[in-house]
C-alpha cells in the first residue's frame, strides 16, 4: 500500500498570498484630529474662552479686569489590544507563513479603534472644572444637530456650513471641515445635479462615479455593512458628524505595538499580539455638528 507523503496529506492547496477580507485597514479620522503625547494616567485639554475689548472714554480711565474663562476638559486613558494565535500544526498545513499577515490584520482592528474613539468623542459628554467635577453635554457644549432624516440633500450641507459661518468657524484662518457618510448618503448626493452636473461643477463626479467634496466639505466614507460600523444607528436613523478640522484632541501614550512571540503554556503555539493606549476629547462645541440621517 503506497502512502502518501506528510506534505501531500496536508497540503492540498495554497497561494503565495494570505488574503485579507475586504475591511477598513487605517484610520480615517487621524488627519483630522489634534495630536500630542500622553502622560499620566489622566489628561487636560486646557483653553481659553472669548474676550471682548471695552471702550476706554475721557482720560485716566480706573482698570478694571475683564472676564476670561480658562477651560480645561479630561481625557481619559483608554487601552485596545488584539491577540491572535498561531497553531503549528495549522502552519505545517499552509505553505505561507501566515504570522505577517495577522499582524497586519490585527494592525488594522487597532487603525479601526483610533476612528471609533475620534468619533466617540464627538458627540460625548465632557467632563470639565479643576477636578473634572462638572459634566457638560455636547448640546450644551454648543453642538449643534443637522436632522437629514427626510433626505441628504444640498440645503442640508448648506446648513452645516452656515452654522459654521455663524459660529465664526473658519472665517478668518481657511480650515477643512469634514463630514463622516455611508454609502446610502453618498449615493443620495450623487443624485443631486448641483453636485455632479458640469454645470456646477468640473470634478466630473459622475464619470468618476464617486463624490469626495461637497458644499466645501470633505466627505470621509465608511462602510455602513461592516460587522461593526464606526458610523452607529440606531431606530433606523444613523449619526454622523459634521466637523472642523482639530474639532477633536487625541492623545496618544502608547502607539501601536506588534509583538510576534511563543507561547511556552501552549504546545506549538505563537502569538500576534498589538496594544495601544489613547484618548481623546472635543475641543470645543462648535468646531461639531451632529448630522442624522436615515437607514434604509
Amino acid at each position: 500500500m503506497a502512502f502518501e507523503s506528510v506534505d501531500n496529506r496536508l497540503v492540498t492547496q495554497f497561494n503565495a498570498m494570505i488574503h485579507n477580507v475586504a475591511q477598513q485597514t487605517q484610520a480615517r479620522f487621524r488627519p483630522w484630529a489634534e495630536e500630542m503625547e500622553f502622560k499620566g494616567d489622566n489628561m487636560a485639554y486646557d483653553s481659553l474662552g472669548d474676550i471682548e475689548a471695552r471702550e476706554l472714554t475721557g482720560r485716566f480711565n480706573k482698570v478694571v479686569f475683564d472676564d476670561i474663562e480658562f477651560q480645561r476638559r479630561k481625557i481619559t486613558k483608554r487601552r485596545f489590544g488584539v491577540t491572535l494565535p498561531v497553531d503549528k500544526h495549522d502552519l505545517e498545513g499552509m505553505m505561507t507563513d501566515p504570522k505577517g499577515a495577522l499582524a497586519t490584520a490585527a494592525l488594522r482592528a487597532m487603525e479601526r479603534q483610533y476612528d471609533r474613539v475620534f468619533y466617540d468623542c464627538l458627540g460625548a459628554d465632557i467632563q470639565t472644572g479643576r477636578e473634572f467635577g462638572t459634566t457638560v453635554t455636547a448640546a450644551a457644549d454648543g453642538v449643534l444637530t443637522v436632522n437629514a432624516t427626510a433626505g441628504v440633500t444640498l440645503a442640508k450641507l448648506l446648513e452645516v456650513r452656515q452654522n459654521f459661518i455663524d459660529n465664526e468657524v473658519g472665517n478668518d484662518l481657511p480650515v477643512d471641515f469634514g463630514l463622516a457618510i455611508s454609502g446610502e448618503e453618498h449615493t443620495a448626493l450623487l443624485g443631486i445635479l448641483q453636485l455632479t452636473s458640469q454645470d456646477y461643477s468640473r470634478d466630473f463626479v459622475l464619470e468618476k462615479g464617486s463624490i469626495g467634496r461637497a458644499a466645501g466639505i470633505n466627505l470621509i466614507a465608511f462602510g455602513a455593512s461592516a460587522r461593526n460600523p464606526i458610523l452607529q444607528v440606531a431606530g433606523g436613523v444613523r449619526t454622523s458628524y459634521a466637523f472642523a478640522k482639530g474639532a477633536v484632541a487625541m492623545a496618544i501614550a502608547r502607539n501601536w505595538e506588534v509583538n510576534v512571540e511563543k507561547r511556552n503554556d501552549i504546545y506549538d503555539t505563537w502569538q500576534v499580539q498589538v496594544v495601544g493606549v489613547l484618548g481623546g476629547v472635543r475641543i470645543e462645541g462648535k468646531l461639531v455638528q451632529k448630522f442624522t440621517s436615515t437607514d434604509s
